[in-house]
């Protein structure tokens, strides 16, 4: 009974995680095209379809759905596509995925905050060019993606509740009873973060 009564307590817990992520996702997008809408109507338009699929293809996912790797990468374009009508030439994307991990498993929607803080933190900080790394590789032991970017460190900061981090720190917590792993650093104007994702384990 006790050990039913955890499973509920977590699987709630998540549920009001993943709520929280796909709000705070999608006022962020609204509040972009309704600036478009007068000055680009047409790039307006497009990312109201691309955040129309990307939207459907969130809405199908249970809170504790795991995904692959490779579903999580598309997930994730999806994501960036909308960005990118946003952000245009000032965002560029470099990805080094080692292919023998992209049927590993990972917790749904789990890339899409980190991608979200990368973009907030550091295209939105800086005039030129920014570039967002993604990297995933794997072992026995664990899944590890890196996502990095860079910033300006003279930036006015932008504000925020910080919530995408911390329901990823959250939600790995309670899916995998550590609170390890998810780390961060600061190198010089590069802000990384990574997670770990403990192979073969699974939602019960």
């Amino acid at each position: 009974h006790e050990a039913s009564l955890s499973s509920m307590l977590r699987d709630a817990e998540l549920t009001m995680l993943r709520s929280q992520i796909r709000p705070h996702f999608l006022f962020n997008s609204l509040n972009s095209v309704s600036s478009l809408t007068l000055s680009n109507p047409q790039a307006a338009q497009d990312m109201i379809i691309k955040l129309s699929e990307f939207m459907r293809h969130s809405l199908a996912l249970g809170a504790d759905t795991m995904n692959t790797l490779n579903d999580e990468l598309y997930h994730a374009g999806l994501y960036l596509d909308i960005e990118r009508v946003r952000f245009s030439d000032r965002m560029k994307i470099e990805k080094t995925i080692d292919p023998k991990c992209g049927e590993m498993m990972l917790p749904a929607m789990i890339l899409q905050p980190l991608l979200e803080n990368a973009v907030k933190h550091g295209v939105n900080t800086m005039l030129t060019t920014c570039e967002i790394n993604l990297k995933a590789e794997c072992n026995d032991s664990f899944l590890g993606i890196t996502i990095s970017n860079h910033f300006d460190p003279d930036a006015v900061p932008r504000k925020g509740t910080g919530t995408g981090l911390t329901n990823v720190q959250k939600r790995l917590a309670a899916i995998y009873g550590r609170n390890d792993l998810l780390t961060s650093k600061v190198s010089g104007q590069i802000f990384e973060i990574t997670i770990q994702i403990p192979v073969q384990k699974s939602i019960t």
